[in-house]
Formats: structure tokens, sequence, C-alpha cells
């Protein structure tokens, strides 16, 4: 028996890549390969009514795809055309033979464009909302900054701020509650050292200030995907090893006080009260100057690390469902 069902997985994850459909008045559901940076990259679309607002959501990583994951946050699918995007050097976008020379924060903007123009033919011209989660947000938050008449608003996840003055942070908490770690005698500045600072959020995630949700508890949910065959998986584990490594210099570089000191679309930030990779203290500090004349709003939910919507759910959906509502009400009243 054990055998015969093994078989019949295995068959069926050999099946062309599909999504299934969404119940609504006008739904959507496309699972999509289309040319963007010069490679082939994935989106999947599904939403109740294809003329609701757009949410692309900009995983993190920069190589963790949530595609096979996205139905954790379906109910999203109700009020918001979801689109996930395996971005480049990540999932079914991390096709034998990628460049990781090809990851840098300019290539990734650029892809970005790319993806809104596709949306805006694909599906509409209703209003699109940018959210972002931990990498998502280095590039979403730069994203909306940059070209603000494209998009309606900003929702950044795990907001990353400033690498190393993260690490400053996590590094104290790390005094706090491990003294006699080996880290925790190193300086701030021995982590631009990536294989140093991988180490740490290791340490961060095995302590409860990271993502605080196992992989072995996703991978019944990710198996299941119908939008991933069986090679799939390797590229997915692949790109999310892959990480950061080969645009570190580039993430040491970027600061967000600095960068983005006026976000000028509506924005909403939510964290996790024990994200120890993209520390509360830190998004709180850039929340309180960044100058934001169409209004912002943070959420901490206290049940969290650095991924409110794993852990959180309908409280994570609730919160943006209510962001949406009011931009669009706001929108229509304009």
């Amino acid at each position: 028996m054990v055998l015969a069902v093994a078989a019949g997985a295995l068959i069926w994850k050999s099946l062309p890549a599909r999504t299934t459909p969404v119940e609504g008045p006008n739904p959507i559901a496309e699972l999509i390969a289309a040319e963007i940076g010069a490679i082939t990259q994935w989106l999947l679309i599904r939403g109740a009514d294809r003329e609701a607002p757009i949410l692309l959501w900009l995983h993190g990583g920069p190589g963790s795809a949530q595609m096979p994951i996205h139905s954790v946050t379906a109910e999203l699918e109700r009020d918001f055309v979801v689109v996930h995007w395996d971005q480049r050097g990540a999932g079914k976008s991390n096709s034998p033979g990628f460049d990781p020379a090809s990851m840098t924060l300019e290539q990734f903007l650029s892809d970005a464009r790319e993806v809104t123009k596709l949306l805006r033919e694909r599906v509409g011209d209703q209003p699109l909302i940018v959210l972002g989660h931990s990498w998502g947000t280095m590039l979403g938050s730069r994203l909306v900054a940059r070209w603000p008449d494209d998009y309606a608003g900003y929702v950044g996840v795990g907001q990353q701020v400033d690498t190393l003055s993260a690490v400053v942070l996590a590094l104290d908490w790390l005094r706090g509650i491990a003294p006699e770690a080996e880290l925790a005698a190193m300086a701030p500045e021995d982590f631009r050292d990536h294989e140093l600072y991988v180490r740490l959020m290791q340490f961060v995630e095995s302590h409860g200030g990271g993502m605080n949700v196992s992989l072995p508890s996703m991978l019944p949910r990710a198996l299941a995907a119908p939008e991933y065959r069986l090679p799939d998986y390797p590229r997915w584990f692949d790109g999310a090893n892959r990480g950061s490594g080969p645009m570190w210099a580039d993430y040491l570089r970027r600061d967000l006080f600095v960068e983005v000191s006026r976000m000028p679309l509506p924005m909403l930030l939510i964290s996790g009260a024990h994200d120890m990779n993209t520390p509360v203290a830190l998004v709180r500090k850039w929340f309180e100057v960044v100058e934001a004349p169409q209004g912002k709003r943070m959420v901490v939910l206290d049940g969290s690390g650095h991924a409110p919507f794993l852990t959180e759910t309908p409280c994570f959906v609730e919160t943006v469902r209510g962001f949406g509502t009011a931009l669009v009400g706001s929108e229509a009243e304009s």
C-alpha cells in the first residue's frame, strides 16, 4: 500500500504544472512562464474577482520562492488578485545554468518593472499593491519609491532596513540569551563576512528569533502544490540555500534611512515581535522618521517572528485586507 501511494504521488507530481480553479464571480487562476530580464520566470496569478486590486507578493531570500506554499494565505484571493512571482534564481525561475552573477538589486528592479507591465496587460489597470517579505522589502520599498505612479500602496513584512544595524541588535539579543556562545563575542563588523552572517542567522533561528516555522511542517503543503513538478523542488531548495550570497556586497551597501527617506504611497508595515532577523526596533526607527504624506501604519504581531503570515495567518490576512479596503475606498473618494 505504501509503495502504491508513493508511486501514485510520483506519477501525480510528474504531471504538467498547473493551478487549481478559484471560485468567485469573475475568477482568474493562471500559472504562466514569461521572458523577463532575458530569462524565463514564472508567475502564479489567482483571485476570485479579476477586477479586484492586484497584490504583487515579493518573496524573501532572495531565493525563497513563496509559490509552493501560497495556499497558506489563500484567503487573500477573496479580496485581491494575488500574484506570486518566482524571482530570478528562485524556485521555478532557477533553471539549470542560471547565472547568480545576474542577481543585483538593479536587475531585480528591472525584472519587477517588466512584471508590472505584464500584469497590466494580462490582468488590468486596477490598483496594484506591492507586498514584500524580508528580501522582498529591500526590493519592494525601492520599487514603489522610485516609480510611485505605477503602484497604489506598499506592505512591508519583516522590513529590511540596514543589515549591519540589524546585526548590532541581534548580537545584543544573543548576548542576553546565550552569552557563552562563540558568536556573542564577535564585533558587528565581523559579520561583513557572509558565512559568519549566515551562522548568526541560523543561531537566531534556532533560538526563536527567526521564522519560527520548521521546514518539515511546510513540506506537506509544498509537496501538494500542483504548480510545482518534481524537478522544481531541487531548484527551490537550491535557490533558498544560495540566498543573498551572490549579492552580499550589495546588501551591505543598502541603507533604507538614506535610500527611502520618503514613502510616496500609503504604507503598512507588519512585524513579528520576536523577529531578530529584521528586528522590530530597527523597523520602528525607520517607520518613525520616514516621511509618508499618504499615511503609514505599523502593526506588530505578538506571537510571530520573521514570518507572521505563517504563524498568525488569520490576523495577517485581516490586516492586509483592511489596508487594501481602506486604500481602494480612498481612491474611490478621490
